[in-house]
């Protein structure tokens, strides 16, 4: 994965790595060839928006040099004119973020039986992530453990996981109120609550799975979140 955005990275490679995926991140065209040159890789994940050479440049090089390889690009460039400049360039797959982790999964999971590779028979699935499911008010991590929280703690997991960034107290207080029924929440009824589902999460086997916060900003999760809203739909979008 080619992607300069450490945070995205992070998230992305724990994602591709609990569906069974072996993952290897560069920042830029330097660490990719570095990488590459150790080992060859079955699929390259590639931003387009990198310092010094951009993805186009990096796409053209990979398919010049390696045929077979599968190039999948993952880019917040929509416009139809950036999608066929990058299928010119030698992409296989053309994704644009936000993209959901299914999603992503489903496409490196159907790609790599395409191409044929030793680690085709890995169960690549979005239900190796965490995953909420709201009317159940539960969790599941991504060895099935279980988790039960109460209304309050499910609408905070559930808005956090919404954002890439921190969410404000204001923000979590408002969805409280508007689907839970409550009045507004002080601030620091709001820090007590949050506290109380920190020792939840640290109560399950192995979590790595945190709410962490931003000064004077809010708060946000260590990873990404799926959210089930309805019994076996799809999931809000996790990458942005």
């Amino acid at each position: 994965m080619v992607e300069d955005n450490v945070r995205i990275s992070q998230e992305m490679a724990q994602l591709m790595e609990a569906a069974g995926l072996s993952t290897r991140c560069a920042m830029d065209a330097d660490e990719m060839r570095d990488l590459i040159a150790i080992s060859i890789p079955d699929i390259v994940l590639l931003d387009l928006n990198l310092p010094g050479e951009d993805g186009i440049s990096i796409c053209k090089w990979l398919r010049s040099v390696y045929p077979t390889i599968g190039i999948v690009m993952l880019t917040a460039r929509v416009m139809g004119s950036e999608r066929t400049q990058g299928y010119l360039a030698g992409a296989d797959i053309y994704l644009t973020k936000p993209t959901r982790a299914e999603e992503l999964l489903a496409v490196l999971g159907n790609f790599l039986l395409r191409l044929g590779s030793k680690n085709a028979g890995t169960r690549v699935s979005a239900t190796s992530s965490w995953v909420l499911y709201v009317p159940e008010m539960r969790l599941e991590s991504p060895g099935q453990d279980q988790l039960r929280l109460n209304l309050k703690e499910t609408l905070i997991l559930k808005r956090l996981s919404e954002s890439s960034e921190a969410v404000g107290y204001e923000s979590l207080s408002d969805i409280i109120m508007q689907e839970g029924g409550w009045g507004a929440l002080q601030k620091t009824r709001l820090e007590v609550i949050v506290s109380r589902l920190r020792t939840k999460l640290e109560s399950m086997c192995h979590s790595s799975l945190e709410i962490t916060t931003v000064h004077k900003m809010g708060f946000k999760l260590s990873l990404p979140l799926a959210i089930r809203s309805k019994a076996k739909k799809s999931r809000q979008a996790l990458f942005l």
